[in-house]
């Protein structure tokens, strides 16, 4: 089942990547003074942009399918993989090859995936042990984070605007995982089941409000300070939901030096590959 999970992980990052490329494309050249009306409306007559969101919601299905098979804390930490996924897609559709820089930062975050993996060895716990108090505790720290991060974003201009609004992203992309993994009881039910199930509607009012953050995020035009904060702000926030609410356990022996080592190569890898994303996004005439 964690072989079967991970494999559906990284469909899912895949997927996710595609849409981030179609979507971007899309919106990279529209004009933000129009409006959110205005912008959204223009960009549903794109193509590209429409065909995004239908590879983003196939990226949620399969992540759903993925924290089905395993702990969240597996799946989340393999859902970095959409960055240099997205960087591979983007380079190739404008024909700019990828240089030394790029390959190492790649190999440096599937380094990274795989020492945190083997070394964090998760076990236990699981949607089912969270209780109560738990989902509500949880719950309100996630909105006093993502209320405060939304308010520095709305006051802040050009990198600030997007670095604020990509984290808030990426802690919505954490907290929405979780509500995906505490559906996970209620799909032995069916359909009547997770109709039933609080983290149903939690889940469309979650992706809601991520769509509408990752927008901001990308029509502030800085990737470079945007990317960060949504690929790292989402495993990180779900590691800590699946070992505080979940009740995840994992081994406090010297694993630890591989579950650091490998955290230090994904955010070193992100930020390099966040720069290099940010010069192919220069070079797309769009």
């Amino acid at each position: 089942m964690l072989l079967a999970g991970v494999l559906v992980a990284v469909a899912a990052a895949a997927s996710n990547a595609v849409g981030s490329v179609l979507q971007r494309s899309a919106s990279r050249h529209h004009d933000p003074s129009s409006g959110w009306r205005g912008t959204v409306v223009g960009l549903l007559r794109r193509p590209a942009w429409t065909a995004g969101i239908a590879a983003h919601v196939l990226g949620f299905a399969l992540q759903a399918v993925a924290l089905s098979l395993t702990l969240i804390t597996v799946v989340q930490p393999v859902l970095v993989a959409e960055l240099p996924f997205t960087l591979v897609l983007a380079a190739r559709l404008i024909g700019a090859p990828l240089g030394r820089r790029a390959w190492l930062a790649v190999g440096a975050m599937a380094l990274g995936v795989g020492s945190f993996l083997a070394s964090l060895d998760p076990r236990g716990g699981g949607p089912q042990a969270a209780t109560t108090t738990g989902w509500l505790v949880g719950t309100t720290v996630v909105v006093i984070v993502l209320a405060v991060l939304v308010v520095l974003g709305r006051a802040g201009r050009g990198r600030e605007r997007a670095l604020w609004f990509g984290t808030a992203t990426g802690v919505t992309y954490g907290f929405n995982a979780a509500l995906l993994a505490g559906l996970g009881p209620a799909y032995a039910e069916g359909v009547r089941g997770v109709l039933a199930s609080w983290q149903f509607y939690g889940v469309l009012v979650g992706g809601t409000v991520s769509f509408v953050l990752l927008q901001q995020a990308l029509q502030a035009h800085d990737l470079i300070w945007a990317q960060p904060g949504i690929t790292l702000a989402n495993p990180l926030v779900a590691v800590l939901w699946g070992l505080t609410v979940f009740g995840e356990r994992v081994p406090f022996d010297l694993r630890l030096i591989g579950v650091v080592g490998g955290v230090a190569a994904i955010v070193v890898g992100t930020v390099v590959l966040s720069q290099v994303e940010e010069e192919v996004d220069e070079l797309d005439p769009g």
